[in-house]
């Protein structure tokens, strides 16, 4: 295993003024890559610290990337403190400088600041990484058997240089390596803990197999790290994974429960109504969220007072005395109501307390009535979730969707 260790380089990250988008980016995109990333580590915009911090990981990693710090100005000292960690020399790259000079010619009409020959200034040994987004280009070399990438913070630019200059770079460089494949699958209506519970056979059964977890909620993603090599593991144990989390495992990949549904939808024609009171809308919104809804969403509606529920959706006014508001029966009169005003052919209701007020006895904060089918088959589940407003609302929402996607993967 190769492994990386990433520095980002910048005052304004210490400081909390910038928020980091750079050090998730590279260590997904190394990983996938076939580095094991060691450290992401922020250092200031002082020379001494970017130093030391390059010689420490010369130590330990075959791929060291520097982001950041190689502006016109005064605190961007990245390149000097390189040079120092390598014992090198500095050279003008020619070409970059008239570069520089080209882009201050076309957009300012003018020559660039003295500040700005610096950008063009490289390691001795150094080769260029081109970047189209920017007037700082960034650099490559080796220092022993460690790789040495430097680029430019904004992530703008230095993303696609990831892409287009580093990756090939590599690939010339050190062929034949083998990549890291991750699988996600994508898991609802399960505890953290049962899920590890469940899996922890995993990694046991199938050695080169790494099993790791994240906590998304609503949802639990539960990934498969393998390798490019040796595919026929991987397939095996993805098998197992969903058998041993069956009927949780909705989906893989990026695609998230609504785009899900939609597309569960769409494959057969389908469209949806939605009729919710504690979420606000929020399941519609959702679903709305997706691209190419239009041609299997509806209509939504948002009935939040009793009112509105007998008013717009029909609901009898004896069904919101006898039983409340939150209660099967008002939840099936809400989405029968949807129907009979649309011409969807699923849909989904839910009513519930969300909090942090109006709870009883009887029905405290977080008591939810979920209902959802196709027209003439209703079905309906009752839930007392134990979060906040927000995840309230949120998870509300999210049984919806997975309990008509089930449906509608068994019709």
């Amino acid at each position: 295993m190769l492994h990386a260790v990433v520095l980002l380089i910048g005052d304004e990250l210490l400081a909390g003024e910038v928020r980091d988008l750079n050090g998730p980016y590279f260590a997904e995109h190394l990983t996938a890559c076939g580095f094991q990333v060691q450290a992401i580590q922020v250092l200031p915009d002082i020379t001494e610290a970017i130093v030391q911090g390059v010689r420490h990981a010369l130590g330990v990693c075959n791929l060291l990337v520097v982001c950041g710090g190689l502006g016109p100005t005064s605190d961007d000292r990245t390149t000097e403190a390189v040079v120092l960690a390598l014992g090198r020399d500095l050279l003008l790259n020619g070409a970059q400088w008239e570069r520089i000079r080209q882009i201050f010619a076309s957009l300012r009409g003018q020559e660039p600041p003295p500040g700005n020959e610096k950008q063009a200034t490289i390691p001795q040994g150094a080769e260029i990484l081109h970047n189209a987004l920017g007037t700082a280009p960034g650099y490559v070399t080796e220092e022993g058997d460690c790789i040495v990438a430097v680029l430019p913070g904004p992530p703008r630019e230095n993303q696609p240089m990831f892409q287009t200059e580093l990756l090939p770079w590599l690939e010339r460089n050190r062929p034949g390596r083998s990549k890291q494949v991750t699988r996600v699958f994508r898991v609802f209506g399960l505890a953290e803990s049962e899920v590890g519970s469940r899996l922890l056979p995993l990694e046991a059964r199938y050695p080169n197999v790494r099993v790791g977890f994240q906590f998304h909620f609503p949802e639990i993603l539960a990934k498969l790290r393998g390798t490019s090599n040796d595919p026929e593991t991987l397939d095996r144990a993805s098998d197992e994974l969903k058998e041993r989390l069956a009927p949780h495992v909705y989906g893989s990949g990026d695609a998230m429960l609504p785009a899900v549904l939609g597309r569960e939808l769409s494959s057969r024609a389908l469209r949806i109504v939605t009729a919710e009171s504690c979420t606000g809308g929020l399941a519609a919104k959702l679903l709305t969220d997706t691209p190419g809804s239009s041609a299997w969403m509806e209509m939504g509606f948002v009935t939040y007072s009793n009112a509105a529920k007998e008013g717009i959706l029909g609901v009898p006014a004896h069904l919101l005395q006898k039983h409340g508001a939150v209660s099967e029966a008002v939840v099936l009169a809400m989405l029968n109501g949807a129907f009979e005003r649309s011409s969807a052919d699923v849909g989904l209701a839910i009513t519930g307390i969300a909090g942090p007020d109006g709870g009883t006895p009887e029905k405290p904060v977080g008591t939810v009535w979920i209902a959802w089918g196709g027209r003439g088959r209703l079905k309906t589940q009752t839930y007392r979730f134990g979060w906040d407003r927000e995840y309230n609302r949120l998870i509300s929402a999210w049984a919806a969707m997975y309990h008509l996607v089930q449906d509608v993967l068994a019709a």
